[in-house]
C-alpha cells in the first residue's frame, strides 16, 4: 500500500523533530519534508507532491491561515490539518471556511494525531472533540465591536486587507497597488497595532467581524 505523504510545518525545530519521530514510526505514513513558515511550504509543494500538510497556526513570514488559503488555491487536493495551541472558536471556523480538513491541539495524544492524519487523507473532517463547544460559542456570540471602540482604518489599509483576504501574497499586493513590498509590510504592521492583533489570522477575523471585508 502506498504511504500517505506528510509535510510538517512549524517554526519550532523541536516540534518538527518530535512530530517526525512520532509519524515515522507508523508504516502507513511518510514524512516527505519539513518547513518553518508558509513560504517554505509553498516552495516545497512546487517540487514534490504531498497528501497531508500538518500546519502550525502561528508562524513567521506567512501564518497558518494565509498558508491554508494559498495552498488550497494552488493545490486543492492537499489535505490540511492545523496543529496548534489556539482553541478560539472563531479562528477554528475561519480555517474550515478556507479549506482546512482538520484542527487539532498540540496536546492531542499520539494516537489521535495519527488517526486524524489518516481520516483527513480519506476526506473526513478532523477536530479535537472538546473544540466543538468552542465553535458553537463563536457562532452565537455577537462579534460587532461596541460603538467608539473601532479604530480609524484608512482607505489604503482596507485595500490591503481585502487583497490579503483574496489570497494575494505581499508581492502581489505590492504589484496591484503599485507600491513596494516594504510599504505593504508597513500597512500590515499598522493594521496589527490598530486592530490589536498579532497575526493575519486575527486581522482577517476581526476585519470580517467589523464588516470591513
Amino acid at each position: 500500500m502506498e504511504k500517505i505523504k506528510v509535510l510538517l510545518a512549524d517554526d519550532h525545530q523541536i516540534m518538527l523533530d518530535g512530530l517526525k519521530a512520532i509519524l515515522t514510526k507508523d508504516r502507513s505514513l511518510a514524512v516527505v519534508g519539513t518547513a518553518k513558515n508558509g513560504l517554505e511550504v509553498l516552495e516545497f509543494l512546487k517540487k514534490e507532491p504531498v497528501d497531508v500538510l500538518l500546519l502550525d497556526l502561528q508562524m513567521p513570514v506567512m501564518d497558518g491561515l494565509e498558508t491554508t488559503m494559498h495552498v488550497k488555491k494552488a493545490y486543492p487536493e492537499v489535505k490540511i490539518i492545523m496543529l496548534t495551541t489556539n482553541d478560539e472558536g472563531s479562528i477554528i471556523t475561519s480555517l474550515f471556511k478556507v479549506g482546512a480538513s482538520g484542527y487539532l491541539l498540540k496536546n492531542a495524544s499520539k494516537e489521535y494525531l495519527l488517526k486524524g492524519i489518516k481520516d483527513a487523507h480519506e476526506g473526513k473532517k478532523v477536530i479535537s472533540s472538546h473544540l466543538a463547544e468552542k465553535i458553537i460559542e463563536s457562532l452565537t456570540e455577537d462579534p460587532k465591536p461596541k460603538e467608539g471602540t473601532r479604530p480609524m482604518i484608512t482607505k489604503r489599509e482596507i485595500e490591503v486587507l481585502k487583497l490579503i483576504a483574496e489570497e494575494y501574497t505581499t508581492q502581489e499586493i505590492a504589484d496591484q497597488l503599485f507600491v513596494s513590498t516594504n510599504t505593504v509590510a508597513t500597512h500590515k504592521r499598522n493594521l496589527f497595532v490598530k486592530m490589536d492583533v498579532k497575526n493575519s489570522v486575527g486581522m482577517i477575523k476581526k476585519a470580517v467581524d467589523w464588516g470591513l471585508i
